[in-house]
This record gives C-alpha cells, structure tokens and sequence, in this order.
C-alpha cells in the first residue's frame, strides 16, 4: 500500500511541473492586415508576423524557469495591439517580472519596450485611463514608483 501512494506522490508530481511547463501561443492582429502568433516554448519567446509586407519573426530569450503568461494589449496606447510576457520573480517568487513589446508598423515588426526608471517592468500596473504605465523599481533597497508613458513608434 506504502508503494502505491509513493508512485501516486510521484505521478502527481510530475503532473503539476507539467501543468506548469506548458507552452503558451496567442494569435491576435496588431494592426489592419497584419496577423501576429506569440508562442512560448521552454524559455524561448517567439513571434511571427504576416501581412501586406510580407513575413516576419523574431525570438528572444526569457531567461527564467517559472512559467510564463502572454496578456496582448496596446501598452503604448496608439490601439495597435502588442502584447507582454510576465512571469513572478525567480527569487523568493514576491514580485510579478514583465516584459512590453509594441508594435511598429513602418518596421513591421515588435519592439521591446523599457520603463523610464529601473531595469524592467515590475509589478506592472497599466493606466488606460492617464495612458502610462506604473511599475516598481528599487533605489537602495527601497522600492519606489516608476511611471512610464512610451513614445509611439511609428
């Protein structure tokens, strides 16, 4: 009996960090004509871009183990839509890591966004109504507020 609930232990172990390995796509059109797939495998990000001018696609690394979330939003508020890959920190696992991308149509292609003060977005809220972004950033230990209002890129 002991072995039984060992090897049910185990499988549901298994179970849970594959539940957590999944891999996440999303398919959205950032702007007229254009159609967009945004795929999370492991922990590389990959997305592709098809329209009028052609295909397109880039990758980049996400540099973490934890899983990952795709929300698709138009953070640069231009109502082209991009998208942001968020995952909780890989320290003690307290704060919400994102990272923005928006899309630019004269490239046709998606660019990595930063906030104005830190080295990236933490615990990211977004202000659709004063049209900026808040996230956190740490100045000696102490946490402070960053608000980031991104340039629309053309």
């Amino acid at each position: 009996m002991r072995m039984v609930r060992v090897c049910a232990a185990m499988v549901m172990f298994a179970i849970s960090f594959l539940v957590q390995a999944a891999d996440v796509s999303k398919k959205f059109t950032p702007s007229p004509g254009v159609v967009a797939v945004i795929e999370i495998k492991g922990s590389s990000l990959t997305w592709k871009l098809s329209g009028k001018n052609g295909a397109r696609q880039g990758e980049v690394s996400l540099d973490t183990e934890k899983t990952s979330n795709i929300e698709i939003g138009s953070y640069d508020f231009s109502g082209r839509l991009g998208f942001l890959v968020s995952h909780i920190d890989d320290g003690m696992g307290v704060y919400e890591v994102s990272r923005v991308f928006t899309f630019s149509p004269s490239s046709s292609e998606f660019i990595e966004r930063f906030p104005s003060c830190g080295d990236e977005f933490d615990n990211l809220k977004v202000d659709k109504k004063r049209r900026y972004l808040t996230s956190t950033y740490w100045d000696q230990n102490t946490p402070k507020r960053c608000v980031t209002r991104l340039t629309i890129e053309k």
